[in-house]
């Protein structure tokens, strides 16, 4: 039997890509550096992964392997697997280098298989640039898997089919039913992030700034509605010339996005989508990407304008963030005078205006 380990066992290591694995009957090994997860997952053996809607029949996950990341089985169980997948928030991906380093030491047969499965573009680097002697691809997720219960380990998942992974890494070797092998993945990882995370980023920090806490209502929301309504063309026809995607091509896989994050049985909460806003506010991150083709392609910015000091906002009452330095970012990326409408916009935020009111012309 063949074996996978997968490092993080949090929501989507365990309630995504486990299933698929189980499916395809590969052994499974847990690893997470939160002690306390891998002992529940020993203790109690097993787990179950309902679906949104019960379109899908809930499954039993059991039969598997935990350990903490500093146990000593940690090492040994990643240089035995034939493959091992990765689901920790891109930012802690440099934290592994060392562990691979030393599990590829230990390795007796080829190299380490590592697929990064992360929201964020190009996620694997870190390893990359280490010099890790391994074949090191990533995986995107589009699937929403959440916990209803923080002391249970069952969870409950969006039922999507596939786990797209970078096919054209040299050496990759590797064959799973609902693991397709992308041979673009760049484009389509990047259409991803700049298509559902900008999308997900209008919900979340103008519901934040609405006062939501559930992601569907604020989804729902009148107001918000319209200005994802009013964003879905632009964004479509941005990212479409961007990687030379028919316009209708690429508004579908828009409105999939806007369809998901209105969709009331996917509970999800505001902060779960919010959380970390200045890495979201990085320059090549799901923000600022999108708003600076949309200015170099001369499209309506306004609504990009307005999700991104909803952004900074968020960043500065929520997570103490500084403005000063997205601000410098917008004003080297594009121009002094967007960065100054953002700044604009920000204190009308602060001043506790509506978003009709945020979105007049007198900030453009």
């Amino acid at each position: 039997m063949k074996k996978a380990v997968i490092i993080g066992a949090g929501q989507t290591g365990r309630g995504f890509i486990a299933p698929i694995l189980q499916e395809n009957g590969y052994e499974l090994v847990f690893l997470d550096k939160d002690q306390e997860l891998a002992e529940q997952l020993k203790r109690e053996g097993r787990y179950e992964v309902r679906y949104f809607g019960n379109q899908k029949e809930a499954r039993t996950v059991s039969g598997f392997r935990a350990f903490s990341m500093e146990e000593p089985e940690a090492v040994g169980e990643t240089a035995e697997a034939d493959v091992v997948f990765v689901s920790v928030f891109a930012s802690h991906i440099p934290e592994l280098t060392e562990h691979f380093k030393v599990a590829a030491a230990k390795r007796k047969d080829g190299r380490l298989t590592i697929l990064c499965c992360e929201n964020g573009v190009d996620v694997k680097r870190p390893l990359v640039e280490s010099g890790l002697e391994a074949v090191i691809s990533e995986g995107i997720i589009f699937c929403t898997t959440l916990r209803p219960r923080p002391d249970s380990l069952d969870l409950i998942s969006q039922d999507y089919p596939e786990l797209p992974v970078d096919g054209s890494v040299e050496g990759l070797n590797i064959h799973i039913e609902g693991i397709p092998l992308e041979m673009n993945f760049p484009a389509l990882i990047q259409r991803k992030i700049y298509t559902y995370n900008f999308i997900s980023a209008i919900v979340a920090y103008l519901g934040s700034y609405k006062g939501y806490e559930v992601y569907g209502d604020a989804a729902n929301d009148e107001e918000i509605a319209r200005v994802i309504a009013d964003t879905v063309p632009v964004i479509s026809r941005v990212i479409g010339r961007k990687y030379q995607v028919p316009y209708e091509v690429q508004e579908e896989f828009t409105n999939r996005a806007v369809s998901k994050f209105r969709n009331r049985e996917i509970y999800d909460t505001i902060y779960r989508n919010a959380r970390q806003a200045e890495r979201k506010l990085g320059r090549e991150e799901r923000l600022l990407t999108p708003l600076r083709l949309a200015w170099e392609y001369r499209e309506d910015t306004r609504n990009m304008e307005l999700v991104t000091a909803a952004a900074v906002f968020y960043g500065i009452h929520c997570e103490g963030m500084k403005a000063e330095a997205v601000l410098a970012d917008i004003k080297e990326l594009l121009d002094e005078r967007t960065a100054r409408r953002i700044a604009g916009i920000l204190e009308g935020l602060e001043g506790g205006q509506s978003l009709p009111e945020l979105s007049a012309d007198s900030f453009f």
